[in-house]
């Protein structure tokens, strides 16, 4: 008999239980109540049912069809209302973010006639940040999901020093790669091919530094990680990419502008 065994107790969140069969490779996992009766068990084929659950539970919630309330979305029975109100719900607030993204961009056509080349990387270059971190927030979801993650500033330290590096380095290849394709497919001139590769840089390193910490700040305020879906955090970053790459093109470019004006 074992004196002091691993046991769950009942009100304790089915999540937590299937988390530690799988943490002590159990077969059953005893559950007792408040005075420590054993009142069932959790087998680990529970577990599995319940793990399988909670994964596609969050990839629903990861790509912008969560539920604020009740079960979730299902593609075979859920009603046409229901459907509809969840997904438009997702999709009116990406489109909050579109509105200002092109509000910003509209608002710059004077510069970009005088040099429409930079029209041409918009999309690319904030598409990279957006891109960027999902990738982040999918490993940091991952990791809080396994238990190997939790919210304290140890871990968030932790994951700032592991994602700045491997974003830089991410950035350092794509802006390589992304300059040589410009210059060599549209001709593009020094000082714009600045522009584009510290956008894309600065558009990589802060996406996959925004992603990563955004899962800890959803469960700072109480809510799954998962909910920071890739469409949200991909419209974040456009907002912010836009800001980036016009911040770089007035200061490079932007005497052009005033050369025009005068």
């Amino acid at each position: 008999m074992r004196r002091d065994p691993v046991f769950a107790r009942a009100l304790w969140p089915s999540e937590q239980a299937a988390e530690m069969i799988r943490r002590y490779d159990l077969l059953a996992l005893p559950v007792t109540n408040g005075g420590k009766r054993m009142i069932g068990i959790v087998t680990v084929d529970d577990a599995m049912d319940i793990e399988k659950e909670q994964d596609a539970t969050q990839l629903a919630r990861f790509g912008g069809t969560a539920s604020l309330g009740g079960p979730d979305l299902d593609v075979l029975v859920s009603p046409f209302g229901r459907m509809f109100k969840m997904r438009v719900f997702w999709l009116a607030i990406l489109t909050l973010f579109g509105i200002l993204t092109s509000t910003f961009v509209a608002a710059q056509e004077e510069f970009l006639t005088q040099v429409i080349v930079l029209a041409a990387f918009i999309a690319p270059i904030v598409d990279m940040g957006g891109n960027t971190g999902s990738q982040s927030a999918t490993l940091v979801i991952r990791a809080m999901a396994l238990g190997e993650l939790k919210l304290q500033w140890r871990d968030v330290w932790f994951i700032i020093k592991r994602e700045l590096p491997v974003a830089a380095a991410l950035g350092i290849a794509i802006v390589v790669l992304e300059v040589i394709l410009a210059h060599l497919s549209k001709g593009v001139g020094f000082d714009a091919l600045m522009v584009v590769g510290l956008s894309m840089l600065v558009c990589t390193v802060l996406g996959g530094v925004i992603g990563a910490l955004l899962p800890f700040l959803a469960r700072r305020i109480g809510t799954d990680p998962a909910t920071q879906s890739s469409p949200l955090i991909t419209s974040v970053m456009d907002l912010i990419g836009v800001f980036i790459y016009f911040g770089f093109a007035y200061a490079f470019l932007g005497d052009l502008l005033t050369r025009v004006t005068a």
